[in-house]
């Protein structure tokens, strides 16, 4: 875990002080329906819990914060 503290100025009207960014990794229990690819899973299920997406637009978010942090009280 990383804390971002903001550096911009603090307004009178400021209430939160804190933003948590979370991302899913979750796997699902999803049939593997391409039984012709050489590296198909050894179960009824594949992998498909879409963690590369969640964990991309998680660091893309992180990264917007982190370059705006003048902005945040």
């Amino acid at each position: 875990m990383v804390d971002l503290m903001g550096t911009g100025p603090k307004t009178s009207d400021s209430s939160c002080n804190l933003v948590a960014l979370r991302a899913d990794m979750d796997g699902l229990p999803i049939p593997e329906n391409a039984q012709d690819l050489s590296y198909k899973t050894t179960t009824d299920h594949a992998h498909m819990c879409g963690h590369d997406g969640h964990m991309a637009c998680l660091l893309a978010h992180a990264e917007v914060v982190q370059k705006n942090l003048s902005k945040i009280p």
